[in-house]
């Protein structure tokens, strides 16, 4: 079967330069917060702007507590933030006893800025764009809406790194980012692992410290500044990034080309809004530029077109896209008493058709070849 992810295709070649980082650190004893996490600080602000500062943090999800955190959002204040995104992008607002305020998606599957400024209440404290499988958002209007209500920025980024809207690298927009190095993103380490991205040195050099229970270095004596966390990447996760980063760009270059020419099939078939747009992210001058960390395409009939893609001769395998979106959601919502919208329609109706196909950078061109002609196939028989 042709999966959606093959690690061990990425993985594998890169073993002897992991053993590489594997050794130097337990042969030097370099664990926690040593060279490797401060090189991969500095690469990764390389790649987003100069006036970004990151911090190496246990995963995506401390990223977002922590910006929710040093945003000084509290109990009560609301959080704009899309239902169609992963659980912690509402977790971290939550476990801050603040207030999920959600917002329905437009048709590019993102955040409906659109629908923003009529949820402002004097209670809204921030928003939270969440650049979905590695598209996006409209970040100027967004940027601009925050400015006209003084509103902070916390840019859901975990997927999406590599990503560009009008040139400018997601994660250097707002006031704070939240990237995650899971091993299925585009940028993933053998493990957990999260990048902490803060526009403001102050605070910037605020959490670096709270990141490691309040301790600055070095640890000579016991000075701690405030009862910090531990939320501490490690330095061989962070030696792992450091080996991938210089092949991300032609990973995300070489998963573009694929999702051309899936787009290139679905239009000539002509079988929905969106990939007519799509396409037109793909093209030279578009202000999105997509590092596609995943390819989602929307359909009729979910089960049907699974069963299509995973038929014999070589079966594709797709899965669902956030099927059951987090407002709908009735475990979450009566635990923590959050309040339901009335109605997320675009959200509701996607949840319903939304699929993901392999897109990964280690698909092969027949690989490619067959996806492309059984969506061919499916499509037209569509018609």
């Amino acid at each position: 079967m042709i999966r959606v992810n093959a690690l061990e295709r990425q993985n594998t070649p890169l073993l002897p330069e992991f053993f590489r980082v594997l050794n130097e650190s337990v042969s030097t004893s370099s664990f926690i917060l040593r060279d490797e996490v401060r090189k991969l600080e500095e690469k990764v602000r390389s790649l987003l702007s100069e006036d970004s500062h990151v911090i190496g943090v246990n995963s995506g999800t401390d990223a977002l507590m922590l910006s929710i955190f040093a945003a000084g959002i509290r109990a009560g204040d609301e959080v704009l933030v899309p239902s169609r995104t992963y659980i912690a992008s509402v977790s971290a607002i939550v476990h801050a006893k603040a207030k999920p305020v959600f917002i329905d998606v437009g048709e590019d599957l993102n955040l409906d800025v659109d629908c923003v400024v009529p949820l402002i209440t004097r209670e809204t404290k921030a928003i939270m764009p969440v650049h979905l499988s590695g598209h996006p958002c409209e970040m100027q209007k967004i940027m601009q809406i925050a400015r006209d209500f003084n509103l902070v920025v916390i840019e859901d980024a975990a997927p999406a790194i590599g990503s560009k809207f009008r040139s400018q690298s997601v994660g250097s927009f707002g006031d704070f980012a939240a990237i995650s190095l899971h091993p299925l993103k585009v940028l993933g380490v053998l493990g957990d692992g999260g990048l902490l991205v803060v526009n403001n040195q102050e605070l910037a050099n605020y959490l670096s410290v709270y990141r490691d229970h309040g301790h600055p270095q070095p640890k000579a004596f016991e000075n701690f500044n405030s009862f910090g966390i531990n939320s501490r990447l490690d330095n061989i996760q962070a030696g792992f990034a450091n080996i991938k980063i210089p092949l991300l760009d032609n990973w995300i270059k070489k998963r573009r080309i694929n999702a051309l020419r899936y787009h290139e099939v679905l239009v000539k078939t002509k079988v929905g809004w969106q990939f007519d747009r799509q396409l037109e992210s793909l093209k030279l001058g578009s202000d999105f530029y997509d590092s596609y960390s995943s390819f989602v395409i929307s359909v009729e009939n979910r089960g049907d077109f699974i069963d299509s893609m995973a038929r014999d001769p070589f079966p594709v395998e797709v899965l669902t896209s956030f099927p059951r979106p987090l407002h709908n959601h009735p475990n979450l919502l009566k635990f923590y008493n959050l309040n339901l919208p009335q109605k997320l329609p675009r959200t509701e109706y996607f949840s319903e058709r939304t699929v993901q196909i392999p897109v990964h950078a280690d698909l092969t061109d027949w690989e490619v070849e067959v996806i492309c002609e059984k969506l061919s196939k499916y499509f037209r028989r569509k018609i």
